[in-house]
């Protein structure tokens, strides 16, 4: 009997995302994560109001990529998100 392993590499992400706060802002993040085949493992996402009593929200999430996500392809699409102020994609 043989035994095959299987080896997994993840590539890991903390991705947030600033933006004007809104009615299914959060489901359009998750879908451009998915579409770009990523799991997303941990989030938090809270709204508030900025300086300008205007709501605002901030989403916050660890994301692990089938495959090496580019920072810059992911905030790119994340950005085109309508009232998106803000991304910051860090590795982890």
């Amino acid at each position: 009997m043989s035994v095959i392993l299987i080896y997994r590499r993840y590539f890991m992400k903390r991705i947030e995302v600033i933006s004007l706060d809104r009615i299914g802002l959060v489901s359009e993040i998750s879908n451009v994560i998915r579409r770009m085949n990523g799991n997303i493992i941990s989030h938090t996402a809270n709204a508030g109001t900025d300086e300008n009593n205007i709501s605002v929200s901030h989403f916050k999430a660890d994301v692990d990529f089938e495959s090496p996500a580019e920072n810059e392809a992911v905030s790119r699409r994340l950005r085109r998100i309508r009232n998106v102020k803000q991304v910051k994609i860090t590795d982890l």
